[in-house]
């Protein structure tokens, strides 16, 4: 038997590469490079602890790829990604209002919700829409 089949007939049944697993593979090699100018500039204790996350990572890392509980893989997997599309959510909604230059947004002292107002410069009261407070907004530039 070649190599290739024997590979294949070890890894049937486990669970194999993710986007968890190459998020924690990234996460140890960047970190082995931050290492290496740690060790440069003589931090030596540091150099210890940060190579014991390398390590760290690195068998978190193989023990998800060849682990055969593939169910929970796949929900911790899934728990990433989810994660993941809130954070870029999250990036996209920052940016589309920092690009926004017609409005400022603040949100509500009583009930925090997130109010889109005219940017124009002073102080100006408001009222949230949703649960009906006055509150004063002071706009710069």
């Amino acid at each position: 038997m070649n190599f290739r089949y024997k590979l294949m007939q070890f890894m049937s049944g486990r669970y194999g590469p993710d986007k968890l697993m190459y998020a924690t593979l990234g996460i140890s090699v960047c970190l082995a490079f931050v290492n290496l100018f740690v060790r440069a500039f003589g931090g030596f204790k540091a150099y210890l602890i940060i190579q014991l996350f390398v390590y760290a990572f690195l068998a978190l890392t193989l023990f998800r790829f060849f682990s055969r509980n593939i169910s929970k893989r796949a929900r911790e997997n899934e728990k990433f990604r989810n994660a993941l599309a809130f954070a870029k959510r999250r990036r996209e909604l920052y940016n589309q209002r920092k690009a926004d230059e017609c409005h400022v947004y603040r949100k509500c002292p009583r009930c925090k919700a997130t109010l889109r107002l005219p940017h124009r410069l002073g102080k100006h009261k408001t009222v949230c829409p949703r649960c009906n407070t006055e509150f004063t907004v002071k706009v710069k530039k």
